[in-house]
C-alpha cells in the first residue's frame, strides 16, 4: 500500500482524522504512560484547520494526513501521521518528499516536534532533519533550506465550489475545442450551457499543483456503478502522468467498492487510446460517442471495527472456526460468544471487506518485544482465494519493519497449522489443544 493521492481536507473530515491520529500515536504515548484517547482527540479537533490539512488516500480510505502551517521564516510541520496498518509501505517517505518539494517552492526550511519516545525521531533524522533542542516531552528538528533538493511535487485534489463553475467551463473549452471541431461539434455556447446544467460541485474535484489549476473531473456514485462524467486537463498538463494517476486512483476506488466505472468519449479523440490503455473496454457506441466500462477484479480492503460490529464478527468467528473447534472437542457456542465478548477490542480489530461485505477480521496486538496475532478469521467462502496469504504478508511486513517476531496459537487439529508453516512460521511448543508458532522477522 505505497500508492496514494493527496486530498485537501474538508471540515467534515475532522472526526475521522482525529481517530486516525489517536491510532497513530497510541504506541508512542503508551510508552510514556500518557495515552488518553479522549484528550488526544479533543486537542486535535480544537486546532483543526482544514485549509492547512492534507489527507493521504489509498482507494477510498484515508491512510494518513499532514498539516503544514506557514510561518514568516519557516514551514511548521504540525502533524504527520500514518495509520499503523499502512506503515512499512514507504508512505511516510513519499509524504516527506512532497513536504520537501512544497518547502523548496516556498523557499523556507521545515521545522517540527516529535515525542521523545517515538520512532518518528529516527524517521525524521533519516530524512535529513537535524535536532535543534529538546523540551520536557518533545524533541525539535529542522530541515535547513540548503539541504532540501528540488523535488517533484504532486497534485492536490480539492472539491469544487459553485463559484468555480466559470473557471472550470473555460478549462473544459480549452481542453476540448479541437476534438469538438474534429467531430463537427462547433456550437461552443451550447456546450458551455450544457456544462453549467450538469455541474455538480459535490462530485467535482479540481486537480491543482502548487496552487495552479491543471484540470478537474466529476465522479458520480450510483447503486451499481460509478460514472466518470468528465476528466479534463489543460493541454500543457497533458502527457505528464496526471491523468493516469487520477484514473488509477479512481480504479482503486471502484475495485474496493466492487462496482464498475462507466464513461463516454468522443469517437474522434485521443482519449479512446488513453482509456483503453488503462483497462477500459468499449461496450457500445452511440451518436458521436464511444461508451466505456472498467470492470474491477474482486479485491479486499481493511476497515477498523466499531462496537456495532460485534455480532457480525462473532458470527464470522463462529462460522470459520466451528469445524476445527468441534474436531478438537471444544465448541460450545454460548461460551465462545462470551469469550469473544470479553476480548473484543474494536480499535484493535481490522475488518476485511470485499464488495462492501465483511468477509473476515484479524487482531494484531503490539507488545514491546513481539507482535501477537490474536485472531485471524475468514469466512469459509472467502478462503482459498489468496486473501489470507496477502493479509499475512502485510502483517509479516509490519513485523519486519518493527524488527519484532510474530507469535500466535492454532488448534492442534486445524488446517491453520499448515497455512502458518507454509508462510514461514515455526512451531515453538504445544500446550493443551493448541500449537504455538513464531515468525522471525527478516
Amino acid at each position: 500500500m505505497s500508492e496514494f493521492v493527496i486530498y485537501a481536507a474538508e471540515p467534515q473530515d475532522a472526526e475521522d482524522l482525529a481517530a486516525l491520529r489517536v491510532e497513530a500515536m497510541r504506541e508512542s504515548l503508551e510508552a510514556l504512560d500518557r495515552f488518553d484517547p479522549q484528550r488526544a482527540r479533543e486537542r486535535f479537533l480544537k486546532g483543526f484547520e482544514p485549509e492547512q490539512t492534507y489527507k493521504l488516500v489509498s482507494g477510498a480510505m484515508p491512510i494518513g494526513f499532514y498539516v503544514l502551517r506557514a510561518r514568516p521564516d519557516h514551514i511548521w510541520l504540525d502533524h504527520l501521521y500514518i495509520h499503523p496498518r499502512a506503515l512499512g509501505g514507504g508512505i511516510g517517505a513519499k509524504a516527506i518528499s512532497q513536504i520537501k518539494a512544497y518547502a523548496f517552492a516556498k523557499g523556507k526550511p521545515v521545522r517540527l516536534g516529535a515525542l521523545k519516545q517515538s520512532k518518528a525521531n529516527a524517521f525524521y533524522q533519516r530524512h535529513g532533519f537535524q535536532h535543534t533542542h529538546s523540551e520536557e516531552f518533545d524533541n525539535y528538528y529542522e530541515l535547513p533550506l540548503e539541504h532540501i533538493k528540488p523535488g517533484t511535487p504532486t497534485f492536490i485534489l480539492k472539491r469544487a465550489k459553485p463559484e468555480d463553475a466559470e473557471q472550470l467551463a473555460d478549462l473544459r473549452h480549452e481542453a476540448m475545442k479541437d476534438e469538438w471541431a474534429a467531430n463537427g461539434l462547433t456550437n461552443y455556447p451550447l456546450a458551455r450551457s450544457h456544462f453549467f446544467e450538469d455541474f455538480k460541485p459535490a462530485a467535482t474535484w479540481k486537480i491543482e499543483l502548487e496552487g495552479e489549476l491543471l484540470g478537474f473531473y466529476a465522479f458520480h456514485s450510483y447503486p451499481d456503478h460509478f460514472y466518470l462524467d468528465m476528466l479534463f486537463l489543460r493541454p500543457a498538463a497533458q502527457g505528464r502522468g496526471f491523468g493516469s494517476k487520477v484514473l488509477h486512483h479512481l480504479k482503486e476506488v471502484a475495485t474496493k467498492a466492487g462496482k464498475p466505472i462507466r464513461l463516454d468519449a468522443l469517437r474522434i479523440s485521443r482519449s479512446n487510446e488513453f482509456y483503453q490503455t488503462h483497462g477500459f473496454s468499449v461496450i457500445h457506441s452511440e451518436g458521436y460517442e464511444n461508451i466505456y466500462e472498467f470492470t474491477p477484479e474482486p479485491a479486499f480492503y481493511l476497515e477498523t471495527a466499531s462496537q456495532d460490529d460485534f455480532e457480525e464478527l462473532q458470527h464470522i468467528r463462529y462460522t470459520s472456526m466451528k469445524e476445527s473447534a468441534e474436531a478438537n472437542g471444544l465448541f460450545h457456542h454460548d461460551k465462545a460468544r462470551e469469550v469473544f465478548l470479553s476480548e473484543f477490542a474494536p480499535e484493535k480489530t481490522l475488518k476485511v471487506q470485499r464488495n462492501g461485505k465483511t468477509i473476515g477480521f484479524y487482531v494484531v496486538l503490539n507488545h514491546p518485544d513481539h507482535l501477537y496475532l490474536d485472531m485471524f478469521y475468514l469466512l469459509p467462502e472467502a478462503q482459498g482465494h489468496g486473501i489470507g496469504s496477502k493479509l499475512l504478508k502485510q502483517i509479516k511486513a509490519q513485523a519486519d519493519k518493527q524488527n519484532k517476531p510474530i507469535r500466535l496459537d492454532a488448534l492442534r487439529i486445524s488446517p491453520a497449522n499448515a497455512f502458518y508453516q507454509h508462510h514461514g512460521f515455526h512451531l515453538t511448543h504445544s500446550e493443551g489443544v493448541n500449537n504455538y508458532f513464531e515468525y522471525t522477522p527478516k
